[in-house]
């Protein structure tokens, strides 16, 4: 506490969340939705004003259709083709001699490729646009508070609560809150973890970067090539050029620089110009930042009343876009079980499957984000040996080239798209309730849709009574969601029966001529129908939880119920009327 810091009463709260990134919005825009008291402290004085965090995945896109976040960026970001891809340069002014594109063709043709398996698509936009537009949905909710220039200094955990020390960065004033529950988003440099935290593993780190906001007129040499990301071969200026801000219209320009201090104005003016190959080039130097990247991975996820998620759970280098998605995928796993259990409506083991079936993924993304980091590093290392014309004259041999097209181009779709990375995730839990069958073995890029219990329960394009046309995905990110191609009024039956007993939200779903909606062709069917009278129970965080069959020998209400009861962690009610009764 500060000399004339005041200290005040403590507030108490269902949730306090710790950090004001996207992540922490995120599970307090959900939360809140819930209805559940929820305080959010974050020390920066707002949302993100950091030229950062610009690659938006279609399974993230996804949530945000869902929570009208979507609609909110609708003219954010960049355009398709301004922002296609990744191309190697020698220096700028000699052209490209490398390129991994994102997309070949239009961006209809790009939007057209991504409606087969969703009804969004991969976008770039800066952290500032979907920063601000999720807090504003997060705002909305009127039991949901969100303090900026507030930092947390203490936690300490008791049997039924967690209490916290925060203090107002502005009047400098300290009170005490507590809560029944607290989610740590508070970043790579996670506070709380400090405190709290059970061991971490370690992997690389990526060196000190120094990014440079500048203005220049580029738009006919490196805006004319289109690229997201331009890097730079020249060993004396390596690093990499990001593509004109849609907003403010400045450039970025980032590389290694392992002192503390940024370099003096004329030599980030030199390091520019020299990347660039333009030596008498106007340029207008506006901001200048320092980044550390390391990688680790938080061995306990959870403390007690304290869950773990985003960067202080996993954090690792930004190459491949991984970290505000995957983050975004922690907020919308745990949100609704913690929902539940505080609402009583689940038992407190269902928030040990968000460790369970996050941490396998988070494995995966400190991997993937490596491999990609040193991939490029060794990609331009390589090409570098034996180039002695590279300082004298700017140039690559024909074998370098040749080597760095051959390189690249294999490593396309690991880097810049991996489709089966965004979508096709596979959770195995208390939370899934297997029937058997073998989900599709996870890849890098390929995707394989399916139902089977575990996986992101897929796109199909339906119709509804209006004619308006909308995406299964669209049904899903509320309760549970028993789904089926002409179900049976004994599921639909079965589910309001349970939905009462059980004291949940679940919506009995039937596609086809007798149902709420049509299906526009035969996808839906072909993934969500395995027999006739089946039904696929869908989580309210989109995934599916289990597969029911209508020959199974107890009635569908009494077998709808046993699976539920399994996913939440309670036992079977036994009072609970037969469908046959009801019907």
């Amino acid at each position: 506490m500060t000399q004339h810091s005041k200290h005040h009463a403590a507030d108490h709260f269902d949730v306090v969340i710790c950090g004001g990134g996207p992540v922490g919005l995120a599970t307090a825009f959900l939360l809140g939705r819930e209805g559940l008291s929820v305080a959010l402290f974050e020390k920066r004085p707002s949302t993100t004003t950091l030229p950062k965090g610009q690659y938006l995945h279609a399974s993230t896109a996804e949530f945000f259709r869902q929570w009208g976040v979507w609609d909110l960026l609708q003219d954010a970001g960049w355009e398709t083709e301004d922002a296609n891809g990744q191309g190697f340069y020698v220096n700028v002014a000699n052209g490209p001699v490398a390129a991994i594109r994102a997309i070949e063709g239009t961006h209809a043709e790009y939007e057209t490729k991504w409606a087969e398996y969703s009804p969004v698509y991969p976008r770039k936009i800066p952290a500032s646009d979907y920063e601000a537009a999720i807090c504003r949905r997060a705002e909305s909710w009127p039991n949901t508070s969100l303090h900026f220039n507030a930092r947390v200094t203490d936690i300490e955990q008791f049997d039924e609560c967690v209490r916290l020390t925060v203090e107002d960065m502005q009047s400098h004033t300290v009170k005490d809150v507590t809560a029944r529950y607290v989610v740590a988003c508070d970043g790579a440099h996670s506070f709380v973890r400090s405190r709290l935290g059970r061991g971490q593993d370690h992997g690389p780190t990526f060196g000190n970067q120094v990014l440079v906001e500048f203005r220049a007129d580029l738009d006919d040499t490196l805006g004319k090539d289109g690229f997201f990301h331009s890097f730079v071969l020249n060993p004396r200026y390596a690093g990499w050029f990001g593509s004109k801000h849609p907003d403010n219209g400045l450039w970025r320009y980032s590389f290694r620089h392992d002192e503390d201090t940024p370099p003096v104005h004329e030599v980030l003016l030199e390091r520019i110009r020299g990347a660039l190959g333009m030596p008498e080039l106007p340029i207008e130097i506006f901001q200048t930042y320092r980044f550390d990247y390391s990688t680790g991975l938080l061995r306990h996820w959870r403390e007690k009343r304290v869950l773990f998620a985003g960067d202080a759970a996993h954090w690792h280098s930004p190459w491949g876009g991984f970290g505000m998605n995957s983050g975004i995928q922690d907020a919308n796993n745990l949100a609704w079980k913690l929902a539940l259990v505080l609402k009583g409506k689940a038992g407190d083991s269902l928030l040990d499957t968000f460790e369970a079936e996050r941490k396998s993924k988070a494995r995966v993304t400190v991997k993937s984000a490596t491999y990609n980091s040193l991939h490029y590093q060794a990609i331009a290392e390589a090409a570098r040996v034996g180039e002695g014309e590279l300082f004298a004259q700017g140039k690559i041999s024909t074998e370098a080239e040749l080597f760095l097209k051959q390189r690249t181009a294999p490593h396309g779709d690991n880097a810049v798209l991996h489709t089966g990375y965004q979508l096709g995730t596979v959770y195995r839990s208390q939370a899934v309730v297997s029937n058997g069958e073998e989900a599709p073995i996870p890849e890098l890029v390929e995707y394989v849709e399916s139902t089977v219990p575990g996986v992101r329960a897929p796109h199909a394009w339906l119709q509804g009574g209006s004619g308006k046309r909308l995406s299964t995905v669209d049904l899903w990110g509320r309760g549970f969601v028993l789904i089926g191609h002409n179900l049976s009024m004994h599921w639909s039956e079965a589910a309001r029966l349970t939905s009462t007993s059980l004291g949940i939200e679940l919506a009995a779903i039937s596609v086809g001529e007798q149902g709420e909606y049509l299906a526009v062709d035969s996808k839906f069917g072909r993934l969500y129908e395995v027999q006739s009278g089946d039904a696929v129970l869908v989580r309210p965080d989109g995934f599916v939880a289990a597969k029911l069959g209508a020959s199974h020998q107890s009635s569908p209400s009494c077998e709808l119920e046993r699976v539920l009861c399994c996913i939440l962690g309670v036992s079977v009610r036994s009072d609970t009327p037969a469908i046959e009764e009801a019907v």
